[in-house]
């Protein structure tokens, strides 16, 4: 009779360690996304201030948009654009602020940026907040959305 207890004792006590293991594995999981995605803004950073196209297209999903602190709405091909006929140059440019934010196979990032540049002939220097998302495609992480605030 004294059997029964301690069977459904282990019994619990194994499924206990199951869901904490479990938990342990996924913030262990999440963790290195999020690592894996601020790699990806220092990454894009660069990429920024070089006007490195090449590097913009392959981190950017096709209907990616962005939504300027003016409110205008840009999309990729208008961004490597501009990128690749000099029209938007960036003498400098510092992200911080970093926090990354996992949804399976979306992620949120919110940061800052202060930077010095221009985007067709007009100031875009400044200190801003950002908000860009990332989703998971085809086992690579790309950005869809950008929407950036700037800080008065």
């Amino acid at each position: 009779m004294r059997r029964a207890p301690l069977l459904a004792l282990a019994a619990i006590l194994t499924h206990v360690a199951i869901l904490l293991s479990s938990n342990v594995y996924a913030a262990a999981a999440d963790q290195n996304i999020q690592d894996e995605i601020k790699t990806l803004e220092e990454a894009r950073n660069r990429a920024i201030l070089k006007g490195d196209v090449a590097a913009l297209d392959r981190m950017t999903s096709d209907d990616y948009t962005f939504i300027t602190l003016r409110g205008e709405l840009r999309t990729k091909a208008e961004i490597l654009k501009g990128f690749s006929s000099g029209s938007f140059r960036y003498e400098s440019r510092e992200i911080s602020d970093l926090n990354v934010r996992v949804y399976g196979d979306t992620a949120i990032v919110t940061g800052r940026s202060i930077q010095k540049g221009q985007e067709n002939g007009k100031d875009y220097s400044g200190d801003y907040r950002f908000t860009r998302v990332y989703v998971k495609q085809n086992g690579r992480w790309l950005t869809v959305a950008l929407q950036t605030t700037l800080i008065q």
